[in-house]
């Protein structure tokens, strides 16, 4: 008698193979997923290192606004310091989204005097623009061409200014010298959908 040969059937190779096949499906499928999220999130880490960068230069450049520097040797103000104060900051901004703040600040090394600075809204994009320092006057004022886009894509921009008295009001076409207090509130447009951030300069005594 002739002993039978051992194998597998054809049925049972295409069963094993769409076997394979379900599992690769499945196992790629997971892969695109993680894939997927991780991207999302470099994506999303970015856009928060980009808006915490924005902001935390802003707050430094208020922070070192120059106060006593640009006290007069005949000031006669009942608060010089203040008055001093005022002369380093300004803020405008409207309700169609304008906004440019101006301002005086110390210099990143002491010796270099004193520098101005100015922010402004142009289109969806947020720019800083810095003149070169300088230990007297005049002080030269920064221009467009020095300008460094800082944020972009923002869809909204609003400024509210601190009242003595009156509290928090909305900064609408006119400017303001010398604020006590400024809140900032953006809207950025992102894969994710819009994003709102604030953020609270002050108080500026």
């Amino acid at each position: 008698m002739k002993r039978r040969q051992g194998g597998l059937t054809l049925i049972e190779v295409m069963v094993a193979i769409l076997l394979m096949a379900v599992v690769s499906l499945i196992a790629w499928r997971g892969l695109d997923s993680v894939t997927r999220t991780d991207s999302h999130l470099r994506i999303d880490a970015q856009q928060s290192r980009e808006v915490l960068h924005a902001l935390l230069q802003l707050e430094r450049d208020v922070a070192l606004r120059a106060n006593v520097e640009l006290q007069e040797p005949d000031l006669t103000n009942s608060d010089p310091e203040h008055a001093a104060k005022s002369k380093a900051i300004s803020v405008r901004g409207t309700d169609s989204n304008s906004f440019r703040l101006d301002l005086i600040r110390r210099a990143a090394t002491s010796e270099n005097g004193l520098q101005r600075v100015r922010w402004w809204l142009q289109g969806d994009t947020l720019y800083r623009a810095s003149a070169a320092a300088r230990d007297r006057f005049p002080l030269p004022a920064p221009t467009p061409r020095e300008g460094v886009a800082v944020l972009r894509g923002i869809t909204g921009l609003q400024v509210r200014i601190w009242a003595p008295g009156e509290g928090w009001r909305q900064l609408s076409g006119n400017r303001k010298n010398g604020p006590r207090g400024l809140e900032i509130q953006l809207s950025r447009a992102t894969p994710q959908g819009e994003e709102r951030f604030r953020q609270v300069l002050g108080p500026l005594d």
